[in-house]
């Protein structure tokens, strides 16, 4: 039998404590302490050594170490879980649940191996799940405020801020670590944004602010708050000092030339880029805002560079491609996408943009070919099948008209007044006043579909807003109605994903002024997307022919040969609602009139 030096003990003590003090030097010079006695194989050595390079973010050597000791100690639910938290990191999502889960079974209801799993489901977007963990955590440690932290983050990305306000406040009032207030007052203040209580969001981030001075996380948050309350100036002015410290972040650059965008500041307009290390993230962004813009010949000359420099890019020569195609050369898009497709980790939008190639290049069945090649790996593709529709509608296929159910896929719902309201005029006339508050006064974001308009940032149901909850509860009788009365058709992209259930993947407002439009576009992440009108100018219930204002349905945005390019078009008017699926062509027809167009739009997913 081996005999271990008693000295083994003490030492593993001394690591564990060094890592509880986050001394990682002092841990790796007391399991170095052991060489001597040549313990490199111990399981408990491997454990801890497993430890240390987790903490120093090591993944990779973390993972090898805690699994060969975990060979040696099968039982042990430490190792278990440091195995998953360092699975975890790597990406590795399925095997770190399972390890994590092992811990558990090793060592039942161990609230911190609970809130491991927590942790994890929620980056994988298992909300639900991860919510339960952490009131798991809660109801065996009532006062553990991390988990009430981790608890409040949840419910703010399920879109239940107010929910979330409610547990954050209360995790600040049980803690007096500076750290962690940090944390809770920052992600308050997230919570607090979607809110719109943007004054209470911009205190809190003050206050993580007066904690942690210089705190870049603290300035973000107190940025977004600033633009919300109209004070731009101030936004611009920590988006320098931000850029001044870390001139490398894409995020920062983003963010900040897309509120110059937004303000008209055409002559500031990318210039940071300019002033920025030419790293291949950032000329990336910089030729994505020239796309947005038109300005495709500078974003090719951008994506040119890239691929000197290395000409396995992907992403470099899927843009080229990209704009190739709208600058008229789709020959030359085409080709250099046919090259592209032959490649394993091409993405599956590679054949839907390869696809839009071949329609401006006059080859409709050459677009069915490839949209076909990448439905058959995603099925449910909305580019594909928004360009796979537009490839038969050229080629007079009727399928295009089955995939499309212009008229029957296609309804208008005339919703009626919530609770307290006898008429849907007095309703959204209140419902248009606390909407405009809430739009803000630039123009629109860049790469939005709308031009002559704004659209309020976040999702809006869920924010707090009385007026858009009740609508919400009329909306849902709608949404389920229409999702009752669906055909079934297990072969069918739309009607194949019919289910009970369902939930909102985006909700938001539009304004459009006079002269406004939305171009025509899809929302490629939803199932069922919509239109309710608040409120409408006097010009678009007009019944003269120009249909002004008016949604339309069918009209690609490409430039190409379509008999009748509207297929069907709908007359807006106040309390309506349009449900229509999400890969269908649509926009606006423009209007003009002083008085403003007000719409809630959303996005619908069957629920799992």
């Amino acid at each position: 039998m081996i005999q271990y030096p008693p000295a083994l003990s003490p030492v593993l003590a001394r690591v564990q404590d060094c890592l509880a003090r986050r001394d990682v030097n002092g841990a790796e010079q007391a399991i170095a302490s052991l060489a001597r006695f040549g313990l490199s194989g111990h399981c408990d050595v491997l454990g801890a050594m497993g430890a240390i390079r987790l903490h120093q973010g090591r993944l990779a050597e973390a993972a090898a170490l805690l699994a060969q000791s975990r060979e040696l100690a099968p039982d042990n639910p430490a190792l278990a879980l440091n195995l998953g938290r360092a699975l975890a990191g790597l990406g590795r999502t399925a095997e770190a649940e399972a390890a994590i889960r092992e811990a558990l079974q090793l060592q039942h209801g161990w609230a911190e191996a609970l809130f491991e799993l927590g942790q994890l489901l929620h980056h994988s977007g298992r909300l639900t799940e991860a919510e339960a963990q952490f009131r798991a955590v809660l109801r065996k440690m009532p006062g553990l405020v991390h988990a009430r932290l981790a608890l409040g983050a949840v419910m703010t990305d399920q879109g239940r801020p107010a929910d979330a306000q409610t547990v954050l406040s209360r995790a600040l009032e049980e803690t007096s670590d500076p750290g962690l207030k940090v944390q809770i007052n920052l992600q308050l203040a997230a919570a607090l944004l979607r809110l719109r209580k943007d004054a209470d969001a911009l205190a809190a981030a003050d206050n993580a602010r007066a904690l942690e001075p210089g705190s870049p996380r603290a300035a973000l948050r107190r940025g977004e708050a600033l633009q919300n309350l109209g004070q731009h100036g101030e936004a611009l002015a920590i988006y320098r000092d931000l850029l001044v410290r870390a001139p490398d972040d894409p995020g920062l650059h983003h963010d900040y030339n897309a509120l110059l965008y937004r303000l008209g500041r055409d002559e500031e307009f990318l210039g940071s880029y300019d002033r920025a290390p030419a790293s291949r993230p950032l000329l990336l962004g910089k030729a994505h805002f020239l796309s947005l813009a038109g300005r495709h010949l500078e974003a090719h000359d951008i994506y040119a560079t890239l691929l000197t420099r290395d000409a396995g890019d992907v992403v470099a020569a899927l843009g080229a491609a990209r704009a190739l195609a709208q600058m008229k050369r789709p020959a030359e898009a085409g080709a250099a996408l046919d090259i592209l497709l032959k490649r394993p980790d091409i993405p599956t939008g590679a054949f839907a943009q390869a696809g839009e190639a071949a329609l401006l290049a006059g080859a409709p069945q050459k677009a069915v070919r490839l949209c076909e090649e990448g439905l058959a790996r995603a099925p449910r593709n909305g580019d594909c099948l928004a360009i796979l529709s537009t490839a038969w509608r050229m080629l007079e296929d009727e399928r295009g008209e089955t995939l499309c159910g212009y008229d029957t896929l296609v309804r208008a719902f005339d919703l009626e007044p919530p609770e307290g309201f006898a008429g849907m005029d007095d309703f959204n006339a209140e419902l248009n006043a606390a909407l405009v508050r809430l739009h803000p006064e630039t123009r629109e974001f860049l790469g939005q579909s709308l031009r002559g308009g704004t659209q309020t940032p976040g999702n809006l149901f869920g924010a707090g807003m009385e007026l858009v909850e009740k609508l919400k509860a009329r909306i849902d009788g709608a949404v389920t109605r229409y999702i009752a009365e669906l055909g079934e058709d297990a072969a069918h992209p739309f009607l194949s994903r019919r289910a009970a259930g369902f939930h909102y993947a985006g909700s938001w407002s539009s304004r459009l002024k006079d002269c406004g439009f939305h171009v025509n576009h899809i929302h490629p992440m939803g199932w069922i997307s919509s239109c309710y009108y608040v409120a409408v100018p006097p010009v678009v219930a007009d019944d003269n022919g120009a249909r002004q204002g008016w949604i339309k349905f069918g009209e690609p945005h490409l430039d190409v040969a379509l008999k009748n390019p509207v297929r069907r078009a709908i007359r807006p008017a106040p309390g309506r609602l349009v449900l229509f699926p999400s890969y269908l062509w649509h926009g606006t027809i423009p209007f003009h009139d002083a008085a403003a167009r007000t719409t809630i739009a959303f996005d619908v997913v069957p629920s799992a």
